[in-house]
């Protein structure tokens, strides 16, 4: 029986990667003073959130692989409001051109280009190869990691 799952991982400045448990995400996104991490305090983390194929409830293939941020404030509470800006920008940088510019003869419409270079500098980040491969491997259970 086939199925798909997402996994979550936090990397470290130092580059290790910690996998957080859905549940552990969850609460994170609540916000609250008990799902604080005073390690990445007042931080920009890099996260990785990974999409796999399950076979048996094994994973078996990476099916897709976003790269992206994560603001904690100077509590280690992980920053919503922040979150959610950030999914705006993404979802703006890819909406097609023909539904976010109104027809005007000689004015250029230039939010989506914005909203990409936003996305690509605040928003998104890109491993190095031996990184990628690492996150890829431990998101199948192929490369050994600590848990958050």
């Amino acid at each position: 029986m086939s199925s798909a799952s997402v996994r979550f991982f936090i990397i470290t400045e130092g580059d290790e990667i910690l996998r957080v448990s859905i549940n552990k995400f969850e609460r994170l996104l609540k916000g609250t003073d008990v799902d604080k991490i005073e390690r990445f305090a007042g931080k920009r983390v890099r996260a990785a959130e990974i999409g796999v194929r399950l076979e048996n409830r094994k994973p078996i293939e990476v099916i897709r692989a976003i790269y992206h941020y994560f603001y904690f404030n100077e509590n280690g509470i992980l920053d919503k409001d922040r979150l959610r800006n950030d999914a705006n920008i993404v979802s703006t940088a890819g909406i097609s051109p023909m539904f976010t510019q109104k027809p005007q003869d000689n004015i250029i419409n230039a939010q989506q280009e914005f909203a990409k270079r936003q996305r690509d500098h605040t928003v998104w980040w890109k491993p190095n190869m031996q990184l990628e491969r690492n996150i890829l491997d431990a998101s199948i259970d192929e490369f050994k990691c600590k848990r958050l």
